[in-house]
């Protein structure tokens, strides 16, 4: 994750998406080699294909580097300090409205307006909303946060390049992922939690 040097609390910013982006990323890649695998139905399973060895170097991505746990657990230690919280959450409202630059790349003029991206902008904004108040509760899990903050960066990053090049399956993606790709933000019920752990 690149992010601007204008944007304020950067470095909060880079200790926290570096985290997510690849507890986010190596999720990603695990559910897509394993979709990809089963719909090559029992040819997916044969080893002179090459799709079961890459479905392994895939499963091996949430270990490498720092478990998804660990780095799950440095995310919720690192937006408990300081303003890390507001920053994060300010950069990717940032980047979705183009007031921040992408991947290092500064955009000539100004970015395009799309009445496309309104809903996806809007759904965006309001699960961030969410997860700053879940935040404040100490609602979620560690893993539940950092999946959640990688589903709105990546959120982020589609509406922004939509904005930016305005080609319609850039726009249907972005609007694709808002409405489905976005994690889902299941709150811990501690009487739950005590129901399973005194029976």
């Amino acid at each position: 994750a690149v992010v601007s040097t204008q944007s304020t609390g950067s470095s909060n910013v880079s200790r926290v998406l570096s985290a997510v982006t690849k507890v986010h990323t190596a999720q990603v890649a695990v559910n897509t080699m394993r979709e990809g695998l089963e719909s090559f139905g029992g040819a997916g399973y044969m080893e002179d294909t090459g799709l079961p060895g890459l479905f392994r170097d895939a499963c091996v991505l949430p270990v490498w580097e720092g478990t998804s746990d660990v780095l799950s657990a440095e995310t919720l230690r690192a937006l408990m300090r300081g303003s890390s919280t507001k920053d994060v959450l300010r950069y990717i409202r940032d980047l979705a409205t183009g007031k921040c630059v992408l991947g290092g790349y500064q955009y000539s003029g100004e970015l395009g307006t799309c009445d496309q991206l309104e809903t996806p902008m809007y759904e965006l904004d309001r699960y961030l909303t969410d997860l700053e108040a879940a935040l404040k509760d100490c609602q979620y899990t560690g893993r539940t946060v950092t999946l959640g903050l990688g589903a709105a960066h990546a959120a982020a990053t589609l509406i922004n390049f939509a904005h930016y090049t305005q080609d319609p399956s850039d726009v249907a993606a972005a609007r694709l992922w808002c409405k489905q790709g976005l994690v889902p933000l299941h709150s811990i019920d501690t009487t739950d939690i005590n129901d399973v752990l005194s029976s």
